[in-house]
């Protein structure tokens, strides 16, 4: 039997219905704060995916690479960050700031979980050209509108900033060698608690004890985003790359409140973000049970200078449209038809295809979602069919109704029917 790849599937129509819809809900609020839709290649050369100080080792190891029959090395797109970067160098002309947005599908070779994929979905939105903590609330808040939206109601922002982690391994004394493998156990914390970061660091990691708990001293502060704050300052009041982080996080919590978007706002030291190339405020969009990520992104200053000859500010977030449309489906947030057929029309014979087409393009054109028999069917069979594909009603089309100048409407739902005029069908339908 031919099955498509590991880690990519066929969406089916009712699934489709789903996912269209969230898409529509994401793009009015997307639009609404202003972003431009972009659409770039789903493959790059591959020198521009692996660009240095990139997307990082690890993702480029997860990379669909190949040569074209030109011999030129190529690569399926990562995410749809790099694409956008490519495109600013390669359009010097565009104005700044420059707002878009991107809902695409990205590849990697990674390992297949609940909804997580192979091939799947991202909505992006991104602000390049503005160093302004200004653009980093203005991010925030439109995803939070943009989940809200959707009809998500319990979810988080997990906010920090690299320079705050920065901080706290100069705090911490850790070893310039082992801060990756620190960071990625400190990014654990909201999956295996204090014991389980407290463990790793001191038996895996081999960070001595001091180290330790300096780092967790500060990753566990809690309270109000101002205090949480307040609080790390006085710990890495001698770090001025720390001071830095804390004021940036300091203006976004400003500029949110004013915006009514801090509700759902959580100071989190021990959120470091998988990628390398943030280099400010990094945020997350978490719902309340221990599901993972929504959303991911954060400020990448340096990332455009990798591709061009001088640094242009950006900023943005990544939306997991797969797993998105999981929880809602898994959490019934909103439903919908299973098809977005609104009516099938039945001739009961042949002769009576002509007149049944007439009526399908009046219908058509009030703007209803509307097929025909194309199977010359029995009424039983076209019966079973419109029950199977759950389309609500049915037009028969008889010699009889013809000469009424009547069309017989049936609710498949009840098995009701009605016989009614052009007009009232219309009305009855919309």
């Amino acid at each position: 039997m031919f099955k498509p790849p590991k880690g990519t599937r066929d969406l089916e129509p009712d699934d489709m219905i789903l996912r269209d819809k969230i898409i529509e809900k994401i793009k009015e609020i997307f639009e609404r704060y202003g972003y431009l839709p972009l659409i770039t290649p789903a493959f790059e050369e591959l020198s521009t995916l692996t660009a240095k100080g990139g997307i990082g080792p690890e993702a480029v190891k997860q990379i669909y690479s190949f040569k074209d029959k030109a011999e030129r090395e190529l690569g399926l797109i990562y995410d749809l960050t790099v694409p956008l970067v490519r495109y600013i160098t390669t359009n010097p002309d565009i104005k700044l700031p420059f707002k878009r947005y991107q809902i695409s599908r990205v590849w990697r070779y990674e390992d297949i979980s609940k909804g997580r994929y192979r091939e799947f979905w991202q909505a992006d939105i991104d602000i390049v050209g503005s160093s302004s903590m200004l653009a980093d609330s203005e991010i925030i808040a439109c995803a939070i509108d943009a989940f809200k939206n959707i009809g998500f109601k319990n979810f988080i922002i997990r906010l920090n900033n690299r320079k705050i982690l920065s901080a706290l391994i100069e705090y911490a004394g850790v070893d310039k060698n082992k801060i990756e493998d620190v960071l990625r156990t400190i990014d654990k914390f909201d999956k295996i608690g204090r014991k389980g970061v407290e463990e790793e660091l001191l038996n895996i990691r081999k960070i001595n004890k001091v180290s330790c708990d300096k780092i967790l001293e500060l990753i566990e502060i809690k309270g109000k985003p101002k205090d949480i704050l307040k609080k790390a300052e006085n710990i890495i009041k001698d770090i001025k790359i720390g001071i830095d982080g804390i004021k940036e996080l300091n203006e976004i919590i400003f500029y949110l409140e004013k915006m009514e978007a801090i509700d759902v706002i959580k100071i989190d030291f021990s959120l470091a973000r998988g990628l390398d190339y943030y280099t400010g405020p990094i945020f997350e969009v978490f719902i309340e049970e221990n599901i993972g990520s929504l959303a991911g992104g954060g400020r990448y200053d340096k990332m455009i200078g990798l591709f061009s000859k001088k640094d242009i500010p950006a900023v943005g977030i990544s939306l997991g449209l797969d797993r998105i449309v999981e929880i809602v489906k898994e959490k019934k947030i909103f439903e919908l038809p299973k098809t977005n057929i609104k009516v099938f029309v039945i001739p009961v014979n042949k002769n009576l295809i002509p007149y049944a087409l007439e009526i399908s393009q009046k219908i058509r054109k009030e703007k209803i979602n509307c097929i025909i028999d194309l199977m010359n069917r029995k009424l039983s069979k076209n019966f079973e069919y419109a029950n199977s594909q759950k389309i609500p009603f049915v037009i028969i089309i008889g010699e009889k109704e013809i000469k009424q100048n009547k069309l017989r409407l049936r609710d498949m739902v009840t098995g009701k029917e009605e016989l009614l005029d052009m007009k009232d069908i219309i009305k009855k339908l919309k």
